[in-house]
């Protein structure tokens, strides 16, 4: 095998590192906007994951629909009771309307 001499070697590398296609630089601007924009929103949506936006916080649930849900949850209970044939665990609905 021959030698690589000095000559050799920086005309390799020369080719290597010559560009002779012209890059598209508005290309690769857009390509970071993006990228910003993106991560910016992603760390956006973590942030109000955990923090919550102004006057979205838990609030309480109004008593109309806490006595509907307690009804419908009593209805489905009675379906499970009926199925598996336990008169005993039959919650009257009208109890509940009270």
């Amino acid at each position: 095998m021959a030698p690589i001499t000095l000559t050799e070697a920086g005309h390799t590398m020369s080719t290597l590192v010559k560009r002779t296609s012209g890059s598209d630089y508005s290309l690769y601007i857009f390509a970071i906007i993006a990228g910003c924009v993106g991560i910016s929103l992603i760390g956006f949506g973590l942030y109000t994951m955990y923090h919550g936006v102004d006057g979205t916080g838990l609030r309480d649930i109004p008593y109309e629909q806490r006595r509907y849900m307690r009804e419908v949850r009593a209805r489905n209970l009675n379906g499970f009771a009926i199925t598996a044939k336990r008169p005993d665990l039959i919650i009257p609905i009208e109890e509940l309307r009270e």
